[in-house]
């Protein structure tokens, strides 16, 4: 089975665009890497420190979504910790909330009590939603508190973040 990922497992970058996508050596799209950070089956930048790449983003998130640049950096250095790249491996995300699934106890279970592998334990537990009738909105709309409380976002910006970051899972395209 061939690896897949919503966001850049380099820079966190969404893959939402098929330009967005790097490429391998035989010029098929990556999977895995976007454009700015994979090429022709390389990293763009070989050297490249997960702090380097943590800052660089940082200034982009904190431009994009007029977030205090500390509070960018922080929210950065935890998305980059998850990625392939820095991690060794694809962390699943859910793909209802976009939580990193770190372990066992922080996935969803299926009916037969099985670990789900693609929502967290907060979404989906004995193969269900836990809330059903969510809608991506109302979705949206719980986390904005949330992402202006702990990141310093104005609504409107942290509205603008979320909706960019979940429009590519599953439960919701």
């Amino acid at each position: 089975m061939s690896e897949q990922a919503a966001v850049c497992q380099s820079c966190a970058m969404p893959l939402v665009k098929k330009e967005d996508h790097g490429t391998e050596k035989d010029g098929s799209l990556s999977s895995v890497y976007c454009t700015y950070c994979y090429r022709n089956g390389e990293f763009v930048n070989p050297g490249a420190t997960l702090e380097e790449i943590a800052e660089h983003g940082a200034a982009m998130i904190s431009q994009m979504y007029e977030m205090p640049l500390d509070n960018a950096r922080m929210f950065m250095t935890g998305q980059l910790r998850t990625l392939k790249r820095w991690s060794g491996r694809i962390v699943p995300t859910c793909q209802s909330c976009g939580m990193p699934i770190f372990s066992g106890e922080e996935a969803g279970t299926e009916k037969d009590g099985t670990e789900s592998s693609s929502y967290c334990v907060h979404c989906y537990q004995k193969g269900e939603f836990t809330e059903p009738d969510l809608t991506h909105e109302e979705m949206i709309q719980k986390g904005i508190p949330i992402m202006t409380r702990k990141f310093g976002l104005k609504p409107e910006k942290a509205e603008e973040m979320i909706r960019t970051f979940t429009s590519a899972l599953s439960r919701w395209s």
